[in-house]
């Protein structure tokens, strides 16, 4: 019992928050919609304010994607939680491409 509350307790003073915002990775594109997904660990969850700045630069990324196609604009209509890995949180958000 000892040893459980150890290792629970050292997991949890590992677990941080980090002000660094990811990279948003294209998971899919077929010229009516986008895929992105942003990804961080467990360990270094981000601040509120990374989340957004993450969000912010998907938003970007699948606005630059969907102006390649013949529609023009990208907006936002969901998002979900996807496995990543085990120590890993993945959202991917879908972006619709409008005329």
């Amino acid at each position: 019992m000892r040893t459980l509350a150890l290792t629970l307790g050292a997991t949890f003073a590992l677990t941080a928050c980090t002000e660094m915002a990811s990279e948003p990775i294209v998971t899919s594109f077929n010229e009516s919609s986008v895929g992105i997904q942003i990804q961080q660990s467990t360990f270094a969850v981000m601040t509120p304010e990374a989340e957004a700045k993450s969000i912010a630069m998907a938003d970007a990324k699948a606005q630059e994607i969907c102006s390649r196609g013949p529609k023009r604009r990208a907006e936002r209509t969901s998002s979900r939680q996807v496995p990543a890995g085990e120590y890993m949180i993945a959202t991917e958000y879908l972006y619709l491409c409008l005329n």
